[in-house]
């Protein structure tokens, strides 16, 4: 069983919910058109761009990622389809021309990261003009939260889902005062692999801000609840050069 297969079938009826809202608002968001060139910056097993080529989206495109396991799980999910290639972040610049991409899948990727800044402005030069920029991330602050802690519990029950426990008195600073910084967390640790404690969204909103134009805001799986009962944000954005 592939990782996307696990997170779609795996766990729980809330996690699972929440995982097919996120790939079909990542899809929905990009409309009726069709995009020459992709990258899906954090691919994971290929599951995305297999799909985005199977539903018309897309024609070609290149996967990174960084872990080899993860690369090698790609290379089986698009075995039968010619026009994709696929590298670690390293080689990225050596396999993606400058201004030739149309469109970036970036999802569930940056709040793993010490410096999200840095892997946007990796990206960027790599895609045309108005190239559309699809970004996710999950939601871990907030009353949010507790959804997503009870589900992962949950989830949990039957072993091998794996999640980050919170004490009473951090659930109450992540979720009741919005504060993930007044306590220690796996997203604050000098490492190259951050984990989702104590990631805030608002943070990396502020990063894109400054380098894309935001054209939508999206909320999954309940885009009416904002961002109170909610799994993931998705921006919808543009390059602007």
């Amino acid at each position: 069983m592939s990782y996307s297969e696990r997170l779609l079938e795996k766990g729980n009826t809330l996690t699972r919910v929440a995982h097919k809202s996120r790939f079909k608002a990542v899809l929905n968001a990009l409309g009726n058109q069709n995009y020459l060139c992709a990258l899906d910056y954090g691919c994971g097993d290929g599951w995305l761009l297999r799909s985005a080529y199977e539903q018309g989206f897309i024609q070609s495109g290149f996967g990174i990622d960084i872990s080899p396991d993860m690369l090698t799980a790609s290379e089986e999910t698009l075995k039968e389809i010619p026009g994709f290639k696929l590298g670690l972040p390293s080689e990225t610049h050596t396999l993606i021309s400058p201004q030739s991409l149309d469109l970036v899948f970036c999802t569930e990727t940056l709040e793993h990261v010490p410096d999200p800044a840095l892997i946007i402005d990796t990206i960027l030069p790599l895609c045309k003009p108005n190239a559309k920029i699809v970004i996710s991330v999950p939601i871990e602050v907030g009353p949010s939260l507790f959804v997503k802690q009870t589900g992962r519990y949950l989830a949990n029950f039957k072993g091998g889902y794996g999640y980050e426990r919170y004490t009473p008195k951090e659930l109450f600073s992540a979720a009741i005062l919005w504060d993930c910084k007044s306590f220690p967390s796996s997203h604050a640790q000098k490492s190259s692999y951050r984990a989702h404690k104590g990631f805030d969204y608002r943070d990396l909103e502020d990063v894109l801000n400054q380098r894309l134009t935001l054209e939508q805001k999206v909320f999954s799986p309940f885009p009416i609840l904002g961002n109170l009962f909610n799994s993931t944000v998705l921006w919808i954005c543009k390059n602007k050069s």
